[in-house]
């Protein structure tokens, strides 16, 4: 009765099995840190794109539905119907303060900002007709233009 012999495994069946476990399992993790590295990087140019179209959405419709555009120290200051916009341009982030109820952030970096008003550089306190600077989104620059036409009524208002 002693040399009765017990369904089991032996230690080599074992080995093997937990080797190839392992090889799944870091197969797996892999798999999934590559997976989840390409979607992050994804989300993250996602957002950088969506960042620059809001900015230029709100900088084209602002430029439309200003009655008259004013040069400030570090911007543009847009008279509207409803109140004052302000555009306050920085090196690394463009801020727009709507009606001093709200303010927004975009971190956009701006380079060659230029002000101009019938074709002249303006300076603070003049109207701005063109507004034109560039920025970088994945290592490609974009160069972005704003222009606002006055009537005559706006003009000597």
């Amino acid at each position: 009765m002693l040399n009765k012999k017990l369904p089991a495994f032996t230690l080599m069946e074992v080995t093997i099995a937990m080797l190839i476990a392992a090889i799944a399992v870091a197969v797996t993790f892999t798999a999934y840190r590559i997976v989840s590295g390409s979607y992050l990087n994804f989300v993250r140019k996602q957002d950088r794109v969506a960042v620059f179209i809001t900015a230029d959405k709100l900088l084209k419709q602002d430029f439309l539905k200003a009655r008259k555009i004013i040069k400030v120290q570090d911007g543009l200051a847009l008279e509207m119907e409803d109140g004052m916009v302000n555009y306050n341009f920085n090196n690394a982030y463009l801020f727009r303060d709507q009606f001093s109820l709200r303010t927004d952030t975009f971190r956009l970096r701006i380079d060659k900002l230029n002000f101009l008003f019938e074709n002249e550089v303006v300076a603070d306190g003049d109207p701005v007709d063109q507004c034109s600077f560039e920025t970088e989104i994945d290592k490609q620059t974009i160069s972005l233009y704003y222009q606002k036409t006055y009537s005559a009524k706006d003009l000597f208002q």
